[in-house]
């Protein structure tokens, strides 16, 4: 909790002083619940272990192993058990670790509110906002709790409860309720309903328990998985019902479901995929960009275009006063305009750096009135009075103010001029009277043309060179002049594909001519809150994935529209409170950064869905094809249990926290399909006819069949292992990741050997010894297996073109390269 020096805090229209609260009564009211903490996004640890450990899956096998275990099949339910308890603990441990990190990331971010304590204003996390507290409310700042005004007016904008983009000014009595924003001016306000007695609580908490969006990744993985679950059930089903009929008992029967279920179902993706998530999240926040909400790590790598403002992404957000160019015979009104930059220094970081640069000359002159400067009006106004003398003037942007100008055309050429050279431009006129805040300033007398110069960041040429690299086309909307806008980034040397255009010129536009100006454009100037949201819906609407960055109240809207919503850490609290992502240090070059550590997100994603799908249809596969046989049930539960833990399980992990090669999540469907089901299909073959060998043409006994059946699923499932997660985008300028990949699946092979060649190990797995001939026949379908994925994987593709050709293809099918 931290102390800020204030002004003499307002009193009442009484009279009385504005105190607040005690801190007395406050520790006492946070003390009674009466605080404004509604939960949030991250997840605490108890939510990440009820996630991880009540899932569907998770159920199905508690129950099957109970039912193994009441029935005395304590071997097959105790390592099923373990190796269930084992994923879920590591998967556990690893996501709550990252969530973890997450909330103490997150924290440095967390929004700011200014109350009244004791008398003295002092700064506290929104959360820690109390019933009874007084709130001052200022630009930029969102309402956190509803109750009335009590000092002061402001233009709050409350779209995001009523839908109406139009500020409203709101006084002394009137209601604020929480989710609405400040955009001018500012007063104090009593928090007489926080937390979930808040109306924009009451608003959302049914959508907020009722409405979990997933992302396309999940969305993938949900339907291939309840694809894979009915094959399961109604496998399953059918073999209960044939060992009831063949009378071949009970403990026959839940073996083999409980087998089927444990090889079948990819019980551990969704666990994988999860603690890829939190790892890749945690990546994404170290290079940065802190993540609000953890689905935003996915949705980075489908983003194709970035919208940004120039302000505080191509420029620091800070300016300097350039140079003052008066009207002949108006260099008299320099005292004026030192007054009023002092009068309004606070409304925007234009008036804040004028009044830095023109002094303080509050003594010549002080203000009577004023209307604030918002993004629609484009204007602000303050009438000063000074020795009796009363004068009212206009500063705003030219193509507002020129216009309105009678003498408007000697300052046109200076300023397009300013533009040129990447200098902002504001115009200081005189009007006839104060304008209501939604009235024209009427007619007015233009006095000078004020230039400002932007400080560049020195990342931004590296952040569009990546932006390149990743195949992000950037779109800079900005409220300033369109041509001021490209001088910028001329100084830059950065050179945009597209052209450049004003906002008045494209809002015109409708249908097909407004997406068409969208696509063929770079540069956006001199844009509204409401056209930049629609900027953003026509890139949408043709099939872009977009993110959009902002930093101020004049970019919500936008935010709100776009896939991936971007903060700077030092933007306002309502653009901080709708992000997904919140740049830490506002470096635009972290969020490019974050972009490809994300990248490691789909990449794992994509490793992980090979090896489990993989295994999954393969499993289903030698199960059908053994029972079609007349062959006996293949493996028991705990082979196919052992078997999944070294070949997926401990890979899993490894998996889950590395970096992927650049490539490995690109075009993921296929991408995985095409080397699942090739490898599923050869060694689900090698297995068949491994088993057919043994037990139907050498008629030796199921549980030799089952030993080298499981150790032909073991040992090619391990040479997938390695070539997924280290052979696959490998490069020989770098052997690490395959040399120490090929170490793993060493060691996990004599993982198997131990089993084997232990007898205690051997004899609670149901193993037989293995001799050399065994060795030859399980040798032999391992390297038919790979060989048969090898032909099978080069050839599938032009199998997919040729099922998949339409007419007319053919010359293109016969010139691809195979």
């Amino acid at each position: 909790m931290t102390q800020t020096a204030q002004a003499p805090l307002p009193g009442l229209q009484d009279g009385t002083a504005l105190r607040g609260l005690t801190s007395a009564e406050a520790m006492a009211r946070a003390a009674a619940g009466l605080t404004n903490r509604d939960g949030g996004r991250i997840r605490t640890d108890a939510d990440v272990i009820r996630a991880n450990v009540l899932t569907f899956f998770n159920v199905i096998l508690g129950s099957l192993i109970l039912a193994l275990l009441a029935i005395g099949e304590f071997k097959d339910g105790f390592f099923v058990g373990i190796v269930v308890i084992a994923n879920v603990l590591v998967a556990t441990l690893q996501e709550l670790k990252a969530t973890r990190t997450l909330r103490e990331l997150r924290a440095l971010t967390a929004p700011q509110v200014t109350v009244v304590r004791d008398g003295v204003e002092i700064d506290i996390p929104a959360e820690d906002v109390v019933q009874g507290d007084l709130v001052h409310l200022k630009k930029g700042d969102q309402v956190v709790a509803d109750g009335p005004i009590v000092a002061r007016e402001a233009e709050i904008d409350e779209s995001l409860l009523t839908g109406e983009s139009e500020s409203v000014k709101r006084r002394p009595g009137d209601e604020l309720r929480s989710g609405s924003f400040c955009t001018t001016g500012d007063c104090y306000y009593l928090a007489e309903k926080v937390g979930m007695e808040a109306y924009a609580m009451r608003l959302t908490a049914d959508a907020r328990q009722l409405v979990k969006r997933l992302t396309p990744l999940q969305i993938r993985f949900k339907r291939i998985l309840r694809v894979l679950l009915t094959a399961t059930g109604v496998l399953a089903a059918a073999l209960l019902i044939q060992y009831t009929m063949n009378d071949r008992g009970l403990a026959d029967a839940l073996k083999a479901t409980t087998a089927t279920v444990t090889t079948v179902v990819p019980t551990g993706l969704l666990l994988g995929m999860t603690v890829a998530f939190a790892v890749g999240a945690v990546r994404v926040s170290r290079a940065g960009a802190i993540v609000q909400d953890i689905n935003a790590v996915e949705a980075l790598n489908y983003v194709d275009v970035i919208c940004l403002d120039k302000t505080g992404t191509i420029t620091a957000n800070r300016m300097s006063l350039r140079e003052v160019r008066w009207v002949p015979g108006a260099e008299g009104y320099a005292g004026w305009l030192g007054a009023f930059a002092a009068a309004s220094r606070e409304e925007s970081k234009t008036a804040e750096a004028l009044a830095e640069a023109l002094g303080n000359t509050t003594n010549l002159a002080r203000p009577t009135g004023s209307v604030p400067f918002n993004s629609e009006r484009r204007w602000s106004a303050v009438r000063l009075e000074k020795d009796g003398e009363v004068r009212t003037f206009v500063l705003g942007a030219p193509e507002t103010v020129l216009p309105r100008c009678v003498n408007g055309a000697e300052l046109e050429a200076a300023y397009r001029e300013a533009a040129e050279h990447g200098l902002r431009g504001v115009v200081f006129a005189e009007a006839e009277r104060l304008p209501g805040a939604d009235e024209d300033p009427g007619t007015l007398r233009a006095l000078a043309l004020l230039t400002l110069a932007d400080e560049l960041r020195p990342e931004v040429r590296n952040a569009f060179a990546m932006m390149e690299q990743l195949g992000i086309e950037p779109k800079i909307i900005s409220g300033d002049n369109p041509e001021t806008v490209r001088a910028l980034l001329a100084q830059l040397g950065i050179r945009l594909k597209g052209g450049v255009v004003a906002g008045p010129q494209l809002e015109p536009l409708d249908g097909e001519a407004f997406l068409r100006a969208v696509e063929e454009h770079s540069v956006f100037g001199r844009v509204t809150p409401a056209l930049k949201a629609r900027i953003v819906a026509a890139l949408k609407e043709q099939g872009h994935f977009v993110a959009m960055v902002g930093d101020g109240a004049n970019d919500v809207q936008a935010l709100r529209t776009a896939d991936v919503a971007v903060s700077m850490a030092s933007g306002t609290s309502m653009t901080r409170a709708v992000a997904g992502i919140v740049l830490l240090n506002d470096s635009f070059l972290a969020l490019i950064r974050g972009a490809k550590e994300a990248t490691a997100v789909l990449g794992n994603a994509a490793r992980l869905s090979k090896l489990f799908i993989a295994k999954s249809l393969y499993a289903y596969l030698i199960i059908v094809a053994t029972n079609m046989l007349g062959l006996d049930f293949p493996f028991l539960p705990r082979h196919g249990s052992l078997t999944a833990l070294l070949t997926l399980g401990i890979p899993a992990v490894f998996i889950s926290i590395s970096v992927p090669p650049p490539d490995a999540g690109r075009d993921f469907t296929r991408n995985v399909l095409r080397w699942a089901l090739p490898a599923s299909v050869a060694l689900a073959v090698a297995a068949i006819l491994v088993h057919l060998l043994t037990e139907g043409l050498l008629r030796r006994d199921i549980a030799e069949a089952r030993t080298l059946v499981s150790l032909t699923m073991g040992i090619t499932g391990l040479f997938f292992m390695v070539e997924v997660l280290g052979f696959q985008g490998a490069s020989w300028r770098s052997l690490t990741r395959p040399v120490l990949t090929s170490v793993l699946g060493i060691l996990l092979v004599a993982g198997f050997l131990v089993t084997i060649y232990t007898p205690r190990l051997r004899a609670f797995f149901d193993f037989t010894e293995v001799h050399t001939g065994d060795w030859v026949i399980v040798l032999t379908a391992v390297a038919g297996a790979l060989l048969g994925q090898y032909l099978l994987s080069r050839y599938w593709q032009q199998v997919l073109d040729f099922l998949t050709a339409k007419p007319g293809k053919e010359e293109r099918l016969r010139g691809r390269a195979i």
